[in-house]
């Protein structure tokens, strides 16, 4: 109860005054076998002759404009380590934080800080690349004043000079503090998750500084919030992330029943940053019928085979991929689309012309949160004989007929 009460409340101290600022890691013997470390390569661990492990309260003699340095008692590896911020050597600005685990004057690791996440949200994080290995990347980010959580990245980026992207994943395999009696708040758990908060301001800023980019087209800035329709998937896409080059001249308002339909919305923010956790559902209403693709999913094992959860696409602006109510060219329809049409047949009639809503909810916990996104488009029920009623009823390739028959299975 006590580690709870002061979980919430360091972590409520967060939200009021904003992203901490510190990093650092602990390479003890146990971490660095998990991560691969001391292995042959450019960037293998030192080894330095001197005594192994000890005292390192020597350390706490010293300051630095960081407050990082110190001597550090691990959570896993429970030996003591030093941690030493360097600003400055041979003239020059480093930044760096070395890492001793043995006496000596040379540290066994030096990691570059990466400086404009100090500059721009006062986040102290320290990197390293290892090795070419997955494992071979390390991270230590201060998660409170003298305490450093210890970070296992996966490697997603070819360059060796910065850090891993900071929508990457990062696992805590180890944390450090100065006070040994820190470390019975501090366990994992309790680090991991906020770390996770440290990581996610930060995506957030990112998204800020994206955003503002994508302002600059006029597709995002008159779709924001909404969803945009087209007759194919094509008109659609791009090809290049935060970089919408979709022509609204493109985009249509009408279309006939049973044709093809794509569709893509636009948000205000990426899921992750508006709703954490959630994950993306889509309803259909027409002719005071509506349909949810959640719903359906959990309503029975047809559905929920033909139905997939729409769990990617979190850390975007909009969907990479486009949606479809129809598409006639590959014959694939979204099934809660196809269950509209069968609910309502018999309300449908030749010569009318209907209103389809669209939403793009935040769905979490088995419901639906907020829309972030809405359009409607007239679908008109045509009257030629190559039409709606072909396209919908046709005994064998018509889409109420096919929906009818697998249901019926």
């Amino acid at each position: 109860m006590k580690k709870q009460i002061l979980l919430t409340a360091a972590l409520s101290l967060f939200l009021i005054v904003g992203v901490s600022n510190t990093a650092e890691a602990q390479f003890g013997k146990n971490t660095k076998k998990a991560l691969g470390l001391g292995k042959k390569g450019k960037n293998k661990v030192k080894k330095v002759k001197g005594k192994k492990g000890g005292s390192f309260g020597e350390f706490n003699n010293e300051t630095d404009a960081l407050g990082i340095t110190g001597e550090y008692f691990g959570l896993v590896d429970t030996r003591a380590f030093g941690f030493r911020f360097v600003k400055e050597a041979e003239g020059k600005i480093v930044d760096e934080l070395h890492y001793f685990e043995k006496k000596g004057d040379e540290p066994q690791l030096k990691m570059d800080m990466k400086e404009s996440y100090h500059r721009k949200n006062q986040v102290k994080l320290f990197f390293k690349w290892m090795s070419a290995s997955a494992s071979g990347y390390v991270e230590v980010i201060e998660v409170a004043p003298g305490v450093l959580a210890q970070i296992k990245g996966d490697r997603s980026a070819n360059d060796y000079d910065t850090p891993i992207p900071v929508d990457a994943k990062r696992t805590v395999v180890d944390v450090m503090a100065k006070n040994k009696a820190d470390l019975d708040t501090w366990d994992i758990e309790t680090v991991q998750a906020k770390v996770d908060m440290i990581i996610g301001a930060l995506k957030g800023a990112a998204g800020d500084k994206a955003k503002k980019q994508l302002m600059k087209y006029d597709v995002y800035k008159n779709y924001k919030g909404k969803i945009a329709f087209t007759k194919g998937t094509n008109y659609l896409r791009n090809q290049k992330a935060n970089q919408p080059t979709e022509k609204e001249a493109n985009f249509i308002t009408k279309r006939e029943l049973g044709e093809t339909v794509a569709f893509k919305p636009y948000f205000d923010k990426p899921l992750e940053q508006s709703h954490p956790g959630a994950w993306f559902n889509i309803t259909y209403e027409m002719a005071s019928v509506k349909t949810d693709r959640e719903a359906l999913r959990k309503s029975s094992s047809v559905f929920a085979k033909n139905i997939p959860q729409i769990d990617d696409d979190q850390d975007k602006f909009y969907f990479w991929y486009p949606k479809v109510t129809i598409n006639t060219s590959n014959n694939v329809a979204d099934y809660a689309f196809l269950e509209l049409l069968r609910l309502i047949q018999d309300k449908l009639q030749a010569g009318q012309t209907y209103d389809l809503k669209v939403t793009v909810w935040a769905y979490k916990d088995g419901a639906n949160i907020d829309p972030v996104a809405t359009g409607t488009i007239q679908l008109e029920y045509t009257t030629d004989e190559n039409g709606t009623k072909k396209r919908l009823f046709e005994p064998v390739q018509g889409w109420v007929s096919k929906i009818e028959d697998v249901l019926d299975e």
